[in-house]
């Protein structure tokens, strides 16, 4: 592509070659369970497939019972395709949820802070904004992970909230006999 203007040109391409190709999460090619066969390329057209080859030899007495037998063998293809979706969807949530999921616990009483979601996105916060607002506390738990909060003042937010939008907070009292010099 010489010029950026020109990507509608390649995208009939890229499609087609996106429908041709073997999908790890089926086990096949879309283009294959919708047609019951792999596409024929250039390449090949000049040898004939094993599949017309056996197709030839085997002269079927009828098309209609050669029709039967395709329709068959491609809902064994379609639902061999949907277990091997179903197994590969498997593995990506197994995958998901031990390294990116975070089992977060809250009890009553643990001190939060709240992600601040209106302010998230790139351009509605400064440099130093603070994305996560607080200190509160949880005062009941909801459910595995809701819960009501209220400031340390006492004021009670009237929205319940997402464990998946909080974080403990962990404060150190600093005292003169924490920061106190070593001798020498």
């Amino acid at each position: 592509m010489s010029h950026y203007r020109e990507w509608k040109k390649s995208l009939t391409f890229a499609l087609w070659e996106d429908r041709i190709t073997q999908k790890a999460s089926i086990g096949s090619s879309p283009f294959a369970l919708v047609n019951r066969k792999e596409i024929v390329l250039s390449t090949n057209i000049a040898i004939p497939s094993l599949s017309l080859v056996q197709f030839i030899n085997e002269n079927p007495s009828s098309s209609l019972q050669a029709r039967q037998f395709q329709i068959l063998k491609l809902e064994e293809e379609r639902e061999k395709a949907k277990e091997t979706h179903f197994h590969h969807q498997k593995l990506v949530k197994e995958y998901f949820d031990t390294t990116f999921s975070s089992h977060k616990t809250f009890e009553v009483g643990d001190l939060v802070l709240k992600w601040d979601k209106s302010h998230e996105e790139k351009g509605k916060h400064t440099k130093f904004q603070r994305l996560w607002l607080g200190h509160f506390q949880t005062i009941e738990k909801i459910g595995q992970s809701t819960f009501p909060l209220q400031d340390l003042s006492g004021r009670t937010n009237s929205l319940l909230i997402n464990g998946q939008i909080l974080k403990k907070y962990f404060s150190y009292k600093i005292t003169s006999s924490n920061f106190l010099p070593n001798p020498l």
